[in-house]
């Protein structure tokens, strides 16, 4: 008797000890997070920019190529040649410099998406810890989590705390 009674006392204090779970819609979250829609406007900013500088030294070239066409018939078969050999690595030049271009931006995308990554996994970790959670998932559209009880989506309250956070 006294065996079954110690079981239903340990039973009964597990089930007092629930896990508190909840979950963060990722996508929404990203999506709405002030951080990431500034860092989408600089991005957009800087890709302005290279566009404005690549079609500032697109421009002469197809100028050139233009004026290649105009005169090539007169030229002599040397004189062609060294134009299409100067057309052609000033080409290469304007090629490599879009590569650069869109490589840089292509880096800087990933560095400050795994910045801001990192700056709101630390914050859920802190936000779950003073909350009292023990599990926080996180669910992209119709991934990970099939089925989640509203009262247990945290989104919006992460959400505008990061946006708070981050407008200080």
């Amino acid at each position: 008797m006294k065996k079954i009674l110690i079981i239903a006392f340990a039973f009964a204090l597990a089930s007092c000890n629930q896990t508190k779970i909840a979950y963060i819609d990722v996508e929404v979250l990203m999506k709405d997070y002030t951080a990431t829609k500034d860092l989408e406007v600089k991005l957009k900013a800087k890709q302005e920019v290279f566009a404005k500088e690549l079609d500032s030294l697109q421009g002469p070239f197809q100028l050139k190529v233009q004026e290649y066409y105009k005169l090539a018939p007169k030229m002599t078969p040397q004189k062609r040649a060294e134009a299409e050999g100067a057309l052609q690595q000033e080409q290469q030049f304007l090629q490599a410099r879009q590569q650069q271009a869109s490589q840089e931006l292509q880096k800087e995308n990933l560095e400050n998406s795994e910045a801001l990554t990192k700056k709101v996994d630390s914050f859920v970790a802190d936000y779950a810890k003073a909350k009292g959670y023990q599990l926080i998932i996180g669910t992209s559209g119709k991934g990970t989590v099939m089925y989640g009880d509203e009262k247990m989506n945290v989104t919006a309250d992460i959400l505008e705390v990061l946006n708070k956070d981050y407008s200080k």
